[in-house]
């Protein structure tokens, strides 16, 4: 298999035009003419991870997130004397590591909703933009927010910042991987109880606030760091053949606890 046979593979299973006009899923870096000789998966194609990918003897380097949106300058060793993707890019090239991404495209995806919904434990009704956009609508049949944040936190690892009544008693939970943004909105028009996200500005917190919605916001990378498994899985089922590793990644960040509570 090649590296184009790859990615043309893995754009079945999560369509090209599913993505964001802005988004650059696909190969970014590499030789799309080389064999594949073993695949890392991982949320993020930092430099680090581009050497961990080949130091396992990994060729290509499958992620969520794209190494940059717009072609870096200038590409040097050091993300201080370029930008992450510039070096990212840089250690691909001298590495012979191909970067591919699946980014919004994945987000839109059945699976990565499916999965949301798996990981809680809690049914998938739906979508929180239909017919195809971004969140995972779930029942939360009467959970209460507190219930529902420790279910959350146990099954990504994170501590989250709550904005709610840890009392209230939940309907309809929308999960929306990453940056919530304008999905917020979307949320409160659906009438939706709880958004589970990734990251919020305060702003964009305190408008669901005031409109009764609660939020429980978890980090963006704890938030989708499955999808590596997710991609991994991918893999397997495209290339049965083909070696594959999930890379470790640890959290970027994480809650400092002390006498008075959770700082964060």
């Amino acid at each position: 298999m090649q590296v184009r046979d790859l990615e043309r593979l893995v754009f079945e299973r999560f369509p090209r035009q599913l993505a964001e006009s802005w988004d650059r899923p696909g190969l970014s870096v590499g030789d799309p003419r080389e064999e594949v000789a073993c695949i890392a998966c991982a949320l993020d194609p930092t430099p680090t991870n581009v050497r961990a990918a080949a130091s396992l003897g990994a060729n290509v380097l499958l992620t969520h997130h794209p190494a940059f949106l717009d072609p870096p300058f200038p590409m040097t060793p050091e993300a201080r004397t370029s930008s992450q993707g510039g070096a990212a890019a840089y250690e691909a090239a001298r590495l012979g590591v191909s970067l591919i991404a699946m980014h919004t495209n994945l987000d839109r995806s059945e699976e990565a909703l499916d999965l949301a919904a798996s990981l809680i434990g809690l049914p998938r009704v739906g979508r929180l933009v239909e017919p195809d956009g971004y969140g995972a609508l779930l029942a939360a049949d009467g959970m209460t927010l507190g219930e529902l944040t420790e279910r959350v936190t146990l099954a990504l690892g994170a501590t989250a910042t709550v904005w709610g009544d840890e009392g209230k008693s939940l309907g309809q939970v929308a999960y929306c991987s990453g940056s919530l943004g304008s999905l917020g909105m979307q949320a409160t028009r659906r009438g939706v109880d709880c958004v589970i996200a990734g990251e919020a500005g305060y702003h964009r917190a305190l408008e669901l606030s005031e409109c009764g919605v609660a939020a429980i916001l978890v980090g963006h990378d704890a938030s989708e760091l499955p999808y590596a498994g997710l991609l991994a899985r991918t893999a397997h089922e495209v290339a049965p053949d083909t070696r594959i590793h999930i890379l470790d990644e640890d959290l970027r960040w994480h809650a400092h606890v002390t006498e008075g509570g959770p700082h964060v």
